[in-house]
């Protein structure tokens, strides 16, 4: 589960569980942080005399098996937390409402030691937060360069000759998000790299039901419907002929 933890937003750890989009390749679901437990959107489950939905399931499901969502993430080894035993245990007393001087007595240390790790806590976690947001910068543009390398794989292209088109269709490449889809001069240019670009959040070798379809495009753009029929209509992808399934189109080299 590391990597679930380490993957996770702070939202996320905060809330000790994940959201799927696709669990179990049916619906959308979560997935608990700390166990490989998870818990469909769509069910109900009985949790002793009640009917609880998924969401409320997961939720119990911490609390039965983890306890305390803090005490459960500050459990993690030093690898994932980089706090030593001595300040976890301080952070461990700090949530538990103890005053510094109970804390001091408790630990053995100074209350001017106590109010010095205070300190020095929040501003780890002042510092925290700029390492994060340079961290997501840097992985958006990763992102951003890996869709133009791909483009150029894929065309022979050089990666320039379509990075300021890309930058001037999109938002964002981490999560991928459309600015809009009405284009002025080069439209077909212009819809064909939009395309491309948005075909690439399928997986290859995958049947995708439309209700998972929906799930990845919607994010990306409001108007969804108009940019799933393109992804046929382009040659993109394919469907069946009462749209249950659809798939990439292997052969993308021809656009």
């Amino acid at each position: 589960m590391k990597n679930k933890i380490e993957n996770a937003s702070v939202a996320d750890l905060k809330n000790g569980f994940i959201p799927t989009e696709r669990f179990i390749d049916k619906a959308q679901g979560y997935t608990c942080l700390f166990c490989h437990t998870g818990y469909d959107a769509d069910d109900i489950y009985a949790w002793k005399k009640l009917l609880v939905n998924g969401k409320k399931a997961i939720k119990l499901h911490i609390h039965d098996n983890h306890g305390d969502v803090f005490n459960a993430l500050l459990s993690q080894d030093k690898a994932q937390t980089g706090l030593t035993d001595t300040q976890k245990e301080f952070l461990m007393n700090y949530y538990s409402g103890m005053k510094d001087k109970e804390i001091a007595e408790k630990m053995n240390i100074s209350e001017s030691t106590v109010r010095y790790q205070r300190y020095s806590f929040r501003e780890k976690a002042k510092q925290a937060k700029i390492i994060l947001a340079l961290y997501e910068l840097l992985e958006i543009e990763e992102e951003k360069w890996k869709v133009w390398e791909e483009e150029e794989k894929k065309s022979g292209k050089p990666v320039a000759e379509n990075a300021k088109m890309l930058e001037t269709l999109f938002e964002s490449f981490s999560p991928l998000v459309l600015k809009t889809y009405e284009f002025g001069k080069r439209k077909e240019e212009k819809k064909i790299l939009v395309l491309k670009t948005i075909v690439q959040q399928f997986e290859k070798d995958r049947k995708y039901a439309e209700k998972e379809v929906t799930a990845i495009l919607k994010p990306i753009y409001d108007d969804h419907a108009t940019i799933r029929r393109d992804l046929i209509d382009y040659g993109f992808m394919g469907r069946t002929g009462d749209c249950r399934e659809y798939w990439v189109k292997e052969n993308l080299n021809k656009f």
